[in-house]
């Protein structure tokens, strides 16, 4: 999918409240989940202060950025240039820290590309789609300060690429099916990526959480329109 079609597509989608992923998980976080979240936050705004904090939070977003162009310039170019990137501190490590889950990457179908769930009405911006040690998979790249080994490390990520390959398969746009995930979480000292394999029955039962967060949601929604009217 071009560039000018997947920027047309997020913004007309927007003008019609077609919900994103992203939005719709925050706006039904867990009690518990956003309890931590909020924890965090204050914590770390007595340490840093307001003003560091807004500071900090940019530059994990660019780091985030940085490193996915990066990543889509090493797909593009069909290699795995880690020296030409050594000179950008900022993506180094994170290159670093992936390298082994690259060499089992293969056959990349979509890069930042828009997906639009033709039924159920949200949309998306999937990382990559390609081959997994022989597995067609939604593949999302996070970044990480903390050690995440676990499946159950990475909070709502599950649910995010269950819901990217639910659009995937209901967009006509793609001429493939999707049926498994990967969530690779990269870290910043170079420390080996923990790749998260999701097999097609893992992906069921969070494509089910999911299902319930969307339903969640547009109960929210239609109680907020009712309120207003």
């Amino acid at each position: 999918m071009d560039h000018d079609r997947k920027h047309l597509l997020k913004i007309g989608l927007q003008r019609h409240k077609v919900p994103s992923v992203t939005s719709v998980l925050q706006q039904t976080m867990p009690l518990d989940q956003a309890f931590y979240l909020k924890r965090w936050k204050q914590r770390m705004i007595l340490e840093l202060g307001k003003d560091g904090f807004a500071e900090y939070t940019k530059n994990l977003f660019l780091q985030g950025k940085l490193f996915h162009a990066a990543l889509e310039s090493v797909f593009l170019s069909e290699e795995v240039p880690l020296k030409e990137q050594e000179k950008d501190t900022t993506v180094s490590g994170y290159l670093a820290s992936v390298q082994h889950v690259l060499r089992d990457i293969s056959g990349v179908k979509a890069l930042e590309s828009a997906v639009h769930h033709e039924t159920l009405h949200y949309l998306g911006l999937v990382d990559c789609v390609a081959e997994y040690r022989g597995q067609l998979c939604v593949i999302d790249w996070k970044t990480s300060e903390k050690s995440k080994p676990y499946l159950r490390n990475t909070f709502d990520n599950p649910l995010q690429v269950a819901a990217y390959t639910g659009a995937i398969n209901h967009d006509a746009n793609y001429d493939f099916q999707v049926s498994c995930g990967l969530i690779v979480v990269s870290y910043k000292d170079g420390s080996p990526a923990h790749p998260h394999f999701m097999d097609s029955d893992l992906c069921s039962h969070y494509w089910n959480k999911w299902l319930l967060r969307l339903e969640e949601y547009t109960e929210k929604e239609k109680n907020s329109a009712i309120e207003t009217s």
